[in-house]
């Protein structure tokens, strides 16, 4: 068990090592790099608990990763070094890195907590405190079934001395292992902010009434050491009166004593809980947020030696709006950047404006979601107005869109609607498109909902990609008659007589023009474990130039001569570069913060909130 308040606080920029050590008879708690602003604000009891735990919820998840990936092997002892370096040692597990330290190792000489959360088993916890037994507690509702046992006595009443009915086998009246580990288990899990079975916390709670004061935490600054002492005692009293110890009991009984009586001070000195080579966690938790948190059309790139498998095969299944692959070979060497992201930025044409549509009498198959748009002229004016078809699912041929409409906008003379705000949710529009999409026509298509402007502002750029978040969930089927005959509004009317190849085409044009006139960028992104001051100390400049500043060159060289073959040169996507590094932040919300100018704000410095991203990767 750890005392948080004997724990050091250490951050060695110079070793890559986080996690618990023993250095000269002191524990301490190593942090990493990016902690220093506020490292003196978490020199307490709560904080280094609080730390911990986070720590060890993303050193499972990365280990977990890596375990998935066979970079590790927890059966075989030693094995020979791969291609991507896997060892497997005694003392710890190994991941030989091709970074800057060459060698990844996890510790854990004194495994706190992994025995205790290993040996959970819920059915059997379940079974094993309501098994069958022999009772000396009677049900009489099934004393006939127990007749043919009882001894008859003269006065003609049957004597039953015993039952066999649900009896905790293994509890003792108030010696109950299974209760104890439930308690610990509920104890850990709340520190790492996990759901529990509520029977679990049911059986922990039990144990806890009996032991302890109902405030008491084995995790509370003021409470530890008494917590602590109770629970020896408890478990000392246990194994002294229980009488049948069979393979169950010892397994939560070791499990038990080993997160009680562990001692970070029995370890010997050196690394004893933990990580050397944090870079490559660190690179883990930013590609995870990129990959989860970005449209993965848009993620260009990403290097995926430290993500796990599900992640993998949705970038893989991914159709990328723009092709890069192979983009970064050069002289017979593939690069490997971290991340390549595409950014729209797109311009501020939304203005509330209001927009008069004249009420068409055509008919589509018995549906009316014609109208017009004379876009500024009082009337029909031929190349100049646009007839706009707006619809909604399950619209039946009794009911015209304009219907619909005139309950939620003015109409006027029945021959106007009057649309003075965006269309709801559920209506969508289409019309085809001009040669040219200006600011004015993007405002008349985000009014109306149109299908290209939707998938522009849910960032979806591809054709497979909007075919199957817009048209597939509408049951829209080019070409397919039987979904003809099924009275879909949308093939009938909207998209009448018009095939996939025209829809996908004027799809391709409309973001094709998107991208050549609105504000694009391409960003490469680097993830630097390194805190701030690093870029701007004088003793690293060389180290900086070489490894990092040199290497951002090329890549832009590189990507740049491939953008050419996609844009036109007077749209080419503005290229930036971004290093990612770590950054301790409890009181801010928010997950990136730009640091001081670096190199005249050609690379710009994103100081990511630790805190934020570590709990956005232990959810994954």
């Amino acid at each position: 068990m750890i005392n948080f308040n004997s724990l050091q606080l250490v951050i060695n920029n110079k070793y890559s090592f986080v996690g618990i050590d023993k250095q000269e008879d002191s524990s301490r708690f190593c942090l990493p790099k990016g902690f220093n602003s506020q490292k003196s604000q978490l020199d307490n009891f709560n904080s280094k608990r609080d730390l911990f735990f986070l720590f060890y919820k993303i050193l499972t998840t990365f280990k977990s990763i890596c375990l998935e990936r066979g970079y590790l092997d927890n059966n075989s002892k030693q094995l020979t070094n791969d291609r991507d370096g896997v060892v497997k040692t005694k003392i710890g597990s190994n991941i030989e890195d091709d970074g800057e330290d060459n060698e990844n190792i996890f510790y854990s000489k004194i495994d706190i907590l992994g025995k205790l959360l290993d040996a959970y088993n819920e059915p059997k916890i379940l079974s094993l405190a309501s098994r069958l037994g022999k009772t000396d507690k009677f049900d009489l509702s099934k004393i006939h079934k127990y007749l043919h046992q009882g001894v008859y006595l003269p006065n003609n009443a049957i004597y039953v001395d015993q039952m066999l009915l649900p009896k905790k086998v293994v509890q003792f009246k108030t010696t109950d292992i299974v209760a104890m580990y439930c308690y610990l288990f509920c104890e850990i899990k709340q520190q790492l902010k996990e759901t529990i079975n509520p029977k679990i916390i049911s059986l922990g709670e039990d144990f806890r009434e009996r032991y302890l004061n109902s405030q008491d935490s084995l995790f509370d600054e003021n409470t530890y050491e008494s917590v602590l002492n109770l629970l020896k005692d408890a478990l000392e009293t246990i194994d002294n009166y229980t009488a049948i110890k069979d393979a169950d009991y010892w397994e939560y009984y070791d499990a038990i004593e080993l997160f009680l009586y562990g001692d970070l001070n029995q370890a010997e000195e050196g690394e004893i809980w933990g990580i050397k080579n944090f870079h490559t966690v660190w690179e883990s938790m930013c590609l995870t947020y990129l990959a989860e948190n970005n449209d993965l059309s848009c993620l260009l790139h990403c290097d995926t030696r430290y993500l796990s498998s599900r992640i993998i095969d949705k970038l893989k299944a991914s159709e990328k709006v723009i092709d890069i692959d192979n983009v970064f070979k050069i002289n017979g060497v593939c690069l490997n950047p971290d991340a390549i992201l595409f950014n729209l930025i797109k311009s501020n044409f939304r203005q509330k404006t209001t927009y008069e549509i004249f009420i068409s009498r055509h008919d589509n198959y018995g549906y009316k979601t014609n109208f017009r748009y004379d876009n500024g002229f009082k009337t029909y004016q031929k190349g100049k107005s646009i007839f706009i078809n707006i619809a909604y699912p399950a619209q039946k041929q009794s009911i015209y869109t304009a219907q619909e409409l005139g309950k939620i906008y003015q109409n006027r003379n029945n021959q106007y609607l009057i649309i003075n705000s965006p269309l709801p949710k559920n209506f969508y529009s289409f019309w085809a498109i001009p040669e040219i999409v200006n600011n004015e026509h993007l405002n008349l298509m985000s009014y109306f909902n149109h299908f290209f402007y939707l998938a522009l502002k849910n960032k979806i750029f591809t054709w497979n990609s909007f075919y199957e978040k817009f048209l597939k969930p509408l049951n829209i089927n080019f070409g397919d008659d039987d979904d003809f005959n099924e009275y879909n509004v949308f093939t009938r009317s909207l998209f009448r007589d018009k095939s996939e190849k025209y829809i996908s085409s004027q799809f391709n044009q409309f973001m094709t023009q998107i991208f050549n006139s609105q504000n694009t960028s391409v960003k490469i992104i680097d993830i630097k474990y390194h805190d701030s001051d690093y870029f701007f100390n004088t003793n690293h400049k060389q180290e900086n130039k070489e490894k990092n500043v040199r290497k951002q060159f090329v890549y832009e060289y590189l990507l740049q001569k491939r953008l050419k073959q996609h844009f036109d040169s007077n749209y080419l996507p503005n290229i930036e570069s971004s290093f990612w590094i770590p950054d301790y932040r409890s009181d801010d919300s928010n997950l990136f913060k730009k640091d001081q100018v670096f190199l005249d704000d050609y690379i710009e410095l994103n100081k990511v909130n630790f805190l934020l991203l570590a709990e956005n990767y232990s959810a994954y």
